[in-house]
């Protein structure tokens, strides 16, 4: 099965495009998000997302025929909807710029999310499952190339120097804050959590100002 058919076929190949469809596409994987979230991978089965979604079988298999096609789905709408609080934490500021030295602190309300503690979940079971691999690969790379189009249209608009420096910092900024939160709950010491938010916000910070015009 290819990346193309397990991604763009999910909305082909059902009643996604219509409004109803739609309606309960956007149900089931909601379901599925907090399933996976709060239950982790291997607990949510295809009856879990119908017993909390409440609908049927039929309605289930017309939108995601398999697990896979399901659980692919959620990964990718956890993304869309991580994307989304982003650029809404973004816009709250008024500004981008101030918005973007404020990224540390948005980008770990967001990675406490569930979607963002769902997305984790889906990762680190598509390791073993090569089917989920794939249909998580192109989902990835269309959120790679938003971000990086989002930090070009403010690295222009405030003549920040160095793109390429400052998508390195972003992408390693986005990966520390997910370790973080992996850590938090695994090892549960608040302090060191938050000194390290802090250290990493430093970073981001001296990073972006340092690309600023003179």
């Amino acid at each position: 099965m290819s990346k193309e058919s397990m991604v763009d076929g999910i909305g082909e190949r059902t009643g996604a495009k219509t409004r109803r469809g739609q309606a309960m596409r956007e149900i089931l994987l909601s379901s599925a998000i907090k399933l996976i979230a709060l239950q982790g991978y291997a607990a949510t089965s295809t009856q879990a997302v119908l017993d909390d979604a409440g609908v049927s079988r039929g309605s289930l298999l017309h939108q995601f025929p398999t697990r896979d096609l399901l659980v692919a789905a959620a990964g990718e709408e956890a993304m869309v909807r991580m994307m989304g609080s982003v650029e809404a934490g973004l816009l709250r500021h008024g500004d981008l710029l101030r918005g973007l030295m404020d990224f540390p602190n948005i980008l770990w309300r967001v990675q406490n999310d569930l979607p963002a503690r769902a997305l984790t979940e889906i990762q680190l079971a598509s390791r073993w499952d090569p089917l989920l691999e794939e249909g998580l690969r192109r989902a990835m790379a269309n959120v790679n190339s938003l971000t990086s189009a989002k930090v070009m249209t403010v690295a222009e608009q405030y003549g920040l120097s160095d793109l390429s420096g400052l998508l390195t910092e972003i992408y390693l900024l986005i990966s520390a804050t997910q370790g973080l939160a992996i850590g938090r709950d695994l090892i549960g010491d608040k302090v060191l959590t938050t000194a390290s938010l802090a250290l990493l916000k430093e970073r981001f910070v001296s990073a972006v100002k340092a690309r600023m015009p003179v």
